[in-house]
């Protein structure tokens, strides 16, 4: 598929005419970006309705969404008066079991200490006694599946016509010591330390995790908030087809920059090759 769209994910004239099988996405967390200006609190609510609408309508049976997505500290803009935390993922939750999607995993994202780079707190004595924010140091990666299973129905059969013929397995796709270290629910990873061109980029490793982990070789991964274009580059260097949109002119040239610099890079990591079973000779 390979489709890099300007436009609004929130339309649904914007997406792929093919239905893809996993996304991968970071939406805007609504703390002030310059890319958030345009909306109110209660039209971000509704945003992220509209979106995930046209995702879940657009993935296969049995396909994943993967989203990486924070509580806020909504402060007075939200309620114009109190200062209070929203659970975003909550109302996301709730939205999603109305769309036939169920919640399979939740990772949680650890990184870096937020004091070393956040607004939100600080240590002087303009800050009154007892006025102590505790931001979290992680992020949520919540992982949920669309229809009645998340056993997809249109994975390949390997080993046709042999006594090993079966549904491509995660043995055949992830090493055990990849698998070990992923399955634990608590990823330990840095954020991005360099966020000139792109205010709110995720590590490439985090986009690629949740690709070896919920897709196979030949898949479409998509991302309706593509930014930087970091899912679409994963993808491909792991050997998935891409698909994403992006309304801002600005951030659709950088991902379509960096997609291109990654193809002709070349890149591809080699695929995963499972050891040989060996049967017991059942002459013996």
């Amino acid at each position: 598929m390979d489709s890099i769209v300007l436009g609004d994910s929130r339309e649904a004239d914007s997406y792929p005419k093919e239905p893809f099988h996993l996304t991968v996405t970071s939406p805007p967390y609504f703390v002030g970006k310059n890319y958030e200006e345009d909306y109110s609190y209660e039209e971000y609510i509704q945003l992220l309705k509209d979106v995930f609408t046209n995702v879940v309508n657009n993935t296969v049976e049995g396909g994943k969404i993967a989203i990486n997505i924070a509580d806020i500290a909504a402060f007075s803009k939200v309620s114009g008066e109190i200062e209070e935390g929203i659970e975003v993922s909550r109302i996301l939750a709730d939205h999603m079991k109305e769309q036939d999607c169920r919640l399979m995993s939740r990772i949680i994202w650890h990184k870096d200490d937020p004091w070393q780079n956040s607004q939100h707190v600080g240590y002087h004595d303009g800050i009154p006694a007892t006025y102590t924010r505790v931001l979290p140091n992680w992020e949520y990666i919540w992982v949920y599946y669309k229809g009645e299973s998340p056993k997809r129905p249109d994975l390949p059969i390997i080993n046709v016509g042999t006594e090993d013929e079966r549904v491509l397995s995660v043995t055949d796709s992830i090493s055990k010591e990849d698998w070990k270290k992923w399955v634990s629910a608590v990823w330990y990873m840095r954020s991005v330390a360099s966020n000139r061109d792109h205010s709110a980029k995720f590590p490439e490793e985090f986009a690629r995790r949740l690709i070896l982990l919920y897709s196979v070789e030949g898949d479409t991964v998509f991302d309706p908030f593509l930014g930087s274009g970091t899912t679409a580059v994963a993808s491909h260097n792991v050997g998935r087809k891409f698909a994403g949109i992006e309304r801002d002119p600005d951030y659709h040239k950088l991902s379509t920059t960096n997609i291109s610099q990654a193809v002709n890079a070349n890149t591809i990591e080699q695929s995963y090759v499972s050891p040989q079973r060996w049967k017991q000779n059942k002459m013996f």
